[in-house]
């Protein structure tokens, strides 16, 4: 029978489960790759521009380790993409790197490589002294491109310069890439993952949900975006899991895309179901798989039993891994009349979700956002986030908010590993 936890204001249902991932010593025997930090790609840009080119973009890996690889891929590219070089090294201030930091990255012993349209490819491993947290740069020299692949939410500042200058530790010629449509995202282009090669955790805890994963809202500050500072509900987990006691320690990764739907058309980017196994599954080191998705399948027409059978469909993949699925109680979105979008059936559906996840879901445990975030007013009967969490559109939460969400999750959901556990 599952156990009822309240974790200052939240409630979690945990589930009677087998774990039986290696612990402590044994988890950290020998060092082995796991995934500490991604992006999913969601849209495709045409940038010819970006010919002749150098791409610097930063990324924050979550786990310490002796070496890494990184992971470019063409999703969502109509054509090839060509690259005439590759660097990682220390961020340093600004697009600069850390001088002496910059190590080249090769792919399959070559420098350069060509992605056809939907191809990704890893790089040789790189002898490097990664440390948690601590950024790091990975510029490209891009020979040919017509078209990009990028991921639009990254909170990050990125940069390009005209030329070849992936090997300049200078930041010299490099500007920031457009930030991109009414709510700036500051994408990355074509760098997906990186993956780090240690025994410093016991396991990777992937994030796979919409925008409220993603981190809309997150760095505001009023109407405007900061970027850089790390402020999504994963982030606030990631350094709580980071400071467990050796043994327990766990990276988590975002895959979150804005405006992402579970099976609906009309989302954005590759369905939920679609790209389960490239941004989940697959994910070295796993152990756990949050999912929190559901709010725009319903805001895109879905009723609640179309959105339960498609969380059902994850639920028995990610079980099919013998991976850990953790559900999320879908949070309000009740908006006053002048904002439209939301309505009183869509509130039913949200509700009927809830419940079934909650009471009949098969997940391994539940995380109940619901109750933390609800307690604003309620619009045509249906229910809105509380005004000291809300960043102002009704749907997403705000710093505060989503450090709420962070603080909230009870750790012992994600210890150890899955292995057959059933409700």
């Amino acid at each position: 029978m599952p156990t009822l936890l309240t974790v200052r204001s939240i409630v979690v249902t945990l589930l009677a489960a087998l774990f039986l991932w290696p612990t402590g010593a044994q988890a950290q025997s020998q060092p082995r790759w796991l995934a500490a930090w991604t992006v999913s790609q969601n849209t495709r840009q045409e940038m010819p521009q970006l010919s002749n080119s150098s791409v610097r973009m930063f990324v924050r890996p979550a786990v310490s380790g002796s070496a890494v690889r990184v992971r470019l891929e063409n999703t969502l590219g109509q054509a090839p993409v060509t690259f005439s070089a590759g660097f990682v090294g220390m961020a340093g201030d600004g697009a600069a790197v850390v001088p002496g930091s910059n190590r080249r990255l090769t792919f399959g012993g070559r420098n350069e490589l060509t992605l056809a349209p939907g191809a990704g490819a890893w790089s040789d491993p790189v002898t490097f002294d990664v440390k948690p947290f601590q950024r790091l740069a990975v510029s490209l020299d891009v020979a040919s491109a017509s078209d990009i692949s990028a991921h639009t939410l990254g909170l990050v500042t990125n940069y390009y310069a005209p030329g070849s200058h992936a090997a300049d530790v200078s930041g010299a010629g490099f500007v920031p890439v457009p930030v991109g449509g009414n709510v700036p995202g500051y994408p990355f282009y074509w760098v997906a993952k990186v993956d780090v090669l240690s025994s410093a955790a016991a396991g990777v805890v992937v994030a796979f949900g919409d925008s409220i994963t993603d981190g809309r809202c997150s760095t505001n500050e009023g109407d405007t975006v900061i970027p850089d500072r790390y402020q999504r509900w994963t982030d606030v987990l990631a350094l709580r899991l980071a400071a467990l006691p050796p043994g327990e320690v766990k990276a988590v990764v975002n895959e979150g895309i804005a405006g992402n739907r579970i099976n609906q058309p009309g989302g954005q980017g590759p369905s939920g179901l679609s790209r389960l196994d490239r941004d989940a599954l697959e994910r070295a080191g796993a152990t756990h798989v949050i999912f929190f998705e559901g709010t725009n399948d319903i805001a895109g027409g879905a009723t609640a039993e179309q959105v339960i059978a498609s969380m059902q469909q994850v639920i028995d993949r990610v079980r099919a891994r013998g991976l850990g699925i953790i559900g999320v109680t879908i949070i309000p979105r009740g908006r006053p009349e002048s904002m439209m979008g939301w309505n009183a059936q869509m509130e039913q559906h949200r509700l009927a979700v809830n419940a079934w996840i909650r009471t009949q879901a098969k997940f391994d445990a539940v995380i109940d956002f619901d109750p933390l975030m609800k307690g604003g007013p309620v619009y045509a009967g249906s229910e809105s986030i509380k005004p000291e969490f809300n960043c102002g559109d009704y749907t997403h939460p705000n710093p505060a908010g989503y450090k709420a969400m962070g603080e909230a999750i009870d750790l012992r959901l994600l210890s150890g590993g899955r292995t057959g556990a059933t409700r």
